[in-house]
């Protein structure tokens, strides 16, 4: 089945957590299925286009007519899709009604320009700070649901998928899978060339490198960035909301530029290791010993061991096997993503095989640690994964110590991938560590794992 699904142009979901790819609604026209450069692109236009006609006939903000505007905004996050930072479970959330506010006060501040273009929506993350692509994606995939329930149905009756009656859009019938507590859960199919990788929380970089193609564009912003040494995200986002705010000429040159240079997420590159990830749940790891049998009703000093033999699985095969060619792109190191992607495959499967629950990206109240192992309420292990490039000694001093705290355990493992940028990052953690140990603290452990790039199997020996 995932090859068919491959054949058709679709993504493979996973049902359990979350797929970091969004679906960008500037790519919905140049999408290859009818149904979405057709129906849902008219679906999406004509959404928005009462949003642009509500708010050109507002006179203040929360008057009628921008109540109306303020209808159209469906910030709630639609768990069909798999897409997203949900994380596990899968279940979707709500965002802060302010969001909303604030992208209505900017769609407004466009349309006082003179621009009517529905599609201005899709900006909102180059000029709103808490504006993220998964919010727009979110809200385009409740305007298109309909579209997206289309295609999965008629995909499901073309190969034999069993199908169940949903509310979903025109009353839909979808596939759907049962959760570990027992509810059904309907799916939607999303096509692969309307979606690209959510980029890191301050990757800058990632968002505004479609707009930046455009030499007008980046001169401009650079010019607005003028005398700043070291601009930061929020700077980054003033400039260009400034350079594309500036009438309603340049709005419209700012739109098209986007169109023009943004493109879908590559599963021929797979920066994010995703479809390599695929790969390894549906046909298994060479070489992937079974997890032997653990007690976990000796807490979490056995989970503990589980979690260590996880890592050292993963450690095997990527410095003595050819793993390690998954986390590179070309003679450049994959997202940090990716090498996490890949370990949660094989710990996933310990954990099956040992009635484990692992959760990635679980929330701690500060953020997201990588993964978290528990069996029970109180037994618990966590693992963070960082690039030799990232934050290291921060990670290690500072954001784990949080998390164990937020999670109410003492069990953590530090794991580090090291492209070979490393450099005095590991002594200075390992210093802490010691001063941790000598002052009768519990410090977490570390784990090394050499990820450089080296000769093929068959020129080792």
């Amino acid at each position: 089945m995932p090859k068919t699904i491959a054949a058709a142009g679709l993504i493979d979901p996973f049902l359990d957590v979350d797929v970091p790819l969004f679906i960008d609604p500037v790519l919905l026209e140049k999408s290859s299925n009818t149904v979405i450069s057709t129906s849902a692109v008219d679906r999406f236009r004509r959404h928005f286009e009462v949003l642009v006609r509500m708010l050109t006939i507002s006179s203040a903000e929360n008057d009628a007519a921008w109540k109306g505007a303020r209808r159209q905004l469906d910030l709630s996050e639609p768990p069909e899709n798999g897409l997203g930072y949900g994380g596990s479970g899968r279940s979707g959330s709500s965002r802060p009604q302010d969001i909303r506010e604030a992208i209505l006060r900017t769609s407004k501040e466009i349309v006082m320009l003179g621009a009517r273009d529905p599609e201005m929506i899709s900006l909102m993350g180059f000029f709103e700070e808490d504006v993220g692509p998964d919010t727009i994606s979110d809200l385009t995939t409740t305007v298109i649901m309909d579209d997206l329930a289309a295609i999965t149905e008629a995909f499901c009756r073309a190969n034999g998928v069993p199908l169940f009656e949903t509310n979903i859009g025109t009353n839909h019938k979808l596939p759907r899978f049962e959760t570990s507590s027992g509810r059904a859960v309907p799916i939607v199919l999303v096509p692969e060339d309307i979606v690209r990788e959510l980029p890191i929380a301050n990757d800058w970089s990632d968002i505004e490198r479609a707009a930046m193609e455009n030499a007008r564009i980046r001169d401009r912003v650079n010019q607005l960035l003028g005398g700043i040494i070291r601009p930061t995200v929020v700077d980054r986002k003033h400039a260009l909301r400034s350079a594309a705010l500036a009438s309603p000429e340049e709005f419209d040159f700012f739109l098209a530029a986007v169109k023009e240079n943004v493109s879908n997420y590559d599963p021929n590159l797979d920066a994010l290791g995703y479809y390599r990830l695929k790969g390894i749940i549906a046909n298994g790891f060479p070489g992937l010993k079974q997890a032997s049998p653990y007690n976990l009703k000796l807490g979490p000093n056995e989970i503990m061991c589980v979690v260590r033999d996880t890592v050292a699985q993963f450690k095997r095969h990527v410095e003595a096997g050819n793993l390690w060619e998954e986390l590179w792109l070309g003679d450049k190191p994959k997202k940090e993503r990716a090498s996490q992607l890949i370990y949660y495959a094989i710990a996933d499967a310990f954990c099956k095989a040992n009635d484990l629950d692992i959760s990635p990206e679980a929330n701690m109240g500060g953020g997201p640690i990588d993964f978290k192992f528990s069996s029970g309420y109180s037994a618990r292990v966590l693992v963070e994964m960082k690039r030799s490039g990232g934050t290291i000694v921060h990670g290690y001093e500072k954001q784990l110590e949080f998390y164990k705290d937020a999670s109410q355990t003492e069990f953590a493992l530090f794991v580090i991938i090291d492209y070979g940028d490393l450099g005095m990052k590991l002594n200075e953690i390992r210093r802490i560590q010691k001063a941790r140990i000598d002052a009768g603290e519990r410090a977490s452990e570390i784990i090394v794992i050499d990820a450089s790039r080296k000769a093929s199997a068959s020129k080792r020996h």
